[in-house]
């Protein structure tokens, strides 16, 4: 038991070491709880006037009362229940020997499944990969509404422009996560994003 347990924190902890600031805030920060960083920067300010803000508590109370410390692994505290995150998922292609790592966020009557293709994935051939991630989105432990790639802007610039062709070909489309912040949506520094209907 103990075991299983260590996997799925191992599993979660290594699917957000993989986000990126805009990430983080849109699916990590439960909204209304004065925790949102901007998706412009990361400021903070420690005086008002001539008085200094104290720092923040280590731990963050939640909902019910109970203080959770902090699992993420940058040092930040987050609500234990994740945002937005109800699932994290590992998925190993053996055809092509990638990984990928995601996480599955549901609000209202959607859900979406969002799968890391880092540097290392850039430029494998993916195709069952590609078919199994689309198959799981769509199952019924899952049942999401669509998927969104998030490309490693990192990734060498030839694979990046092939697996973007290909990707689009299939019928995956940028996407800016409007879905999710906003009318505005958002862009990463990190990763591009590609999103489809299941």
């Amino acid at each position: 038991r103990k075991r299983s347990t260590d996997a799925a924190r191992h599993i979660m902890e290594e699917c957000e070491r993989l986000f990126c600031e805009t990430l983080k805030t849109t699916f990590l920060v439960e909204k209304d709880v004065g925790l949102e960083d901007s998706l412009m920067m990361d400021l903070r300010n420690t005086h008002v006037g001539s008085k200094p803000i104290p720092p923040p508590h280590q731990s963050t109370t939640i909902a019910h009362g109970q203080p959770t410390p902090s699992a993420s692994p940058d040092g930040r505290n987050y609500p234990s229940e994740r945002g937005l995150i109800t699932k994290y998922v590992e998925i190993w292609d053996y055809v092509a020997g990638a990984r990928f790592r995601g996480f599955v966020a549901e609000k209202e009557d959607m859900a979406t499944m969002c799968v890391f293709f880092d540097k290392d994935v850039v430029g494998m051939y993916l195709k069952p990969g590609l078919m199994s991630l689309l198959e799981l989105a769509s199952s019924d432990h899952f049942d999401c509404t669509d998927i969104v790639i998030c490309i490693d802007r990192s990734a060498d610039s030839e694979d990046f422009k092939d697996l973007m062709r290909s990707l689009n070909w299939v019928g995956f489309e940028l996407t800016m996560l409007e879905a999710w912040t906003g009318s505005e949506g958002c862009i990463s520094d990190r990763y591009v994003f590609l999103g489809m209907d299941v």
